[in-house]
This record gives C-alpha cells, structure tokens and sequence, in this order.
C-alpha cells in the first residue's frame, strides 16, 4: 500500500514539474489537490496514452495547430504530418522495378508515441526560434476545449521529399475549456461559399469559409489578395449554403494569416462578425449548428474507417 502511495506521489510530483516548465504562468495553480482532480477528470493528460487520441485527432481532423515557442508571444501556425514509411521496390511481371506503398495506415506511427511529425511553421522565421528552443506548446482547438501539449524539437527530416520537423512525443498536456468562442470546421465536401464585396482597391471575392463561430469565421483567401485586405476594415460578406443566401452580414478583419499545407501555403483572413440584430445573431447560430452537424458526422465517418476514437 505505502509503496503504491509513494508511486502515486511521485507521478504527481513529475506530472506539476511538466506543468508548470510548459504554463509557468499558472505555476502557483498547480496544487497537489488539483494535479489529481485534473487528471481523474481528463482536464490534464499525464501519459503518453492520455494524449494520444488527441494528436491522433489533430492529424486525422487536420487541424490547425497554434505553435507556441520558449513562452513566447508570438504565435506560429502549423498542421501535424504523417510519417509515412518509404516507398518500396518491387518486381513487376516483367521483371521491371516499381515503387510500391508499404502496408501504412494513415497515422499508425502516432501509436508508437515516439515522436510527432508537423509541418515548417508559419510565419517562416518561427522555424530557426523552433530548432534553437527549449520547450513548445502546441495548441488546437475542439468542440469545447483548447488542447495545449508540452514538447521539444527533435530535428529536421524529409518524408516523401516534403521537409518536415520531428517533435518528441508530448510529455504533458491539458484542457483549457472555454478558451474562445466555439468554432465549426466546414467540411470539404460542404456547400458553403461566401461572397465578399468588393472596394475600389480589391475586387469582389468568392470563397470558401474555413470555420464559423456565433460571432466570426476564417476563410481563405488568394496570395495575391492578402496585402488587399487590412486590418480594422469592414468587410460586407453574403452566406451561401446550396447555391441560396443564407445571411448577409459585416464583419471587422482581425488578422490575415498562412498556414502551410502539404502543396503550399494557405491563406487566411479572420473576420468578426457584427451582428446588429437578433435575427442576424440567429441566423448565424443556425449555420454553425448546420456546419458543426457535418463536421460530427465527418468525424464518425473518419473514426468508423480507421477505427481510431476522435476527439469531438
């Protein structure tokens, strides 16, 4: 009994350690009492087994990750990448030598809970402060929490000629609930669009949202369009769900912003939205009931192919 208290001591003390180098801010928060509360109810993860179906999520939702290095106030954004292994050689019935995938699915290498792989960070000048860090926190978003996720880089590497940076695996995380407003990730195969009124010195924009909330949304936008948009403007911006307008709102750019994808560079501008009405404010809540509604079944669908429980 004694020795099963003093394992349990210890893990508590190791787990506080870990909180308070990664949230130095809250150091004094992290009491005994709630180290224990915290982890029984899921609010911090202190195994490699607790934070796995998060950074499984992260990768499988691809979702974008807010990248947080040496307790800095800048943030960088990134996405979590595959590992995928190499290609293979084999014999053709000719005799001829082709490229084959190995037996791989998507993510597998997460179980091993080794290492994780992201994508370079944005803006690109993050990368040479990430390589020359001491700790870094990643940070993503669900339904209802900010998940936060102690780590520390590894290296450089190349998985399948796109270059890529090696994480350790995180070796402490927690749930911030109520973090910002909640947000709908529109799925790919969604019909939304939006339609941004154009100025004299940009013309008129027909997009695709990338997420909405009852008072914002990100969307996406061309390269050559970001240095058009500034921030502290009113944009006007037209809602259409299945070919019909939905809402027509304004709303004030809050940051314009790139995330890299695995064959480019995505380009964002956050608006919020002014909502003078309650109609208006009920007309958006109905569409980020609709989109999130799509967004869930998307996730069950991913969680039925790879057999892997997702965080919702």
């Amino acid at each position: 009994m004694e020795n099963q208290e003093e394992k349990k001591e210890l893990s508590i003390k190791n787990t506080q350690k870990k909180l308070a180098f990664f949230f130095p801010e809250e150091s004094y928060s992290f009491t005994k009492q709630t180290i224990e509360d915290g982890v029984a109810s899921g609010n911090f993860m202190a195994k490699p087994s607790q934070i796995l179906p998060y950074i499984q999520t992260a990768l499988l939702d691809e979702k974008i990750l807010e990248v947080e290095i040496n307790g800095m106030s800048r943030v960088y954004f990134s996405r979590i990448n595959d590992d995928f292994p190499d290609l293979e050689e084999s014999e053709n019935d000719v005799g001829e030598l082709t490229l084959t995938e190995p037996d791989y699915t998507a993510g597998d290498y997460l179980k091993l809970m080794s290492h994780i792989i992201t994508l370079p960070i944005e803006p690109g000048m993050g990368n040479l402060h990430l390589r020359n860090s001491q700790k870094i926190v990643i940070r993503f978003f669900t339904s209802t929490s900010a998940v936060e996720l102690g780590t520390f880089f590894q290296d450089l590497a190349i998985v399948r000629e796109i270059p890529v940076l090696r994480l350790a695996f995180p070796v402490v995380g927690r749930q911030v609930r109520g973090a910002r407003a909640f947000r709908a990730k529109v799925t790919k195969d969604m019909d939304f669009n939006i339609f941004v009124k154009g100025k004299k010195t940009r013309p008129d924009i027909h997009t695709k949202p990338i997420d909405i909330s009852a008072d914002g949304l990100s969307f996406n936008i061309k390269k050559k369009h970001q240095s058009m948009f500034q921030e502290d403007e009113i944009c006007t911006v037209h809602f259409i769900i299945d070919d019909e307008l939905q809402v027509k709102v304004k709303g004030t750019v809050r940051h314009i912003s790139k995330v890299r994808e695995k064959k480019g560079i995505q380009y964002r501008c956050g608006l919020q939205l002014d909502l003078p009405t309650r109609s208006i404010a009920a007309d958006i809540e109905t569409i980020v009931a609709t989109v999130q509604r799509a967004h869930l079944k998307e996730l069950s669908d991913i969680s039925e192919e790879s057999g892997i429980t997702l965080i919702k």
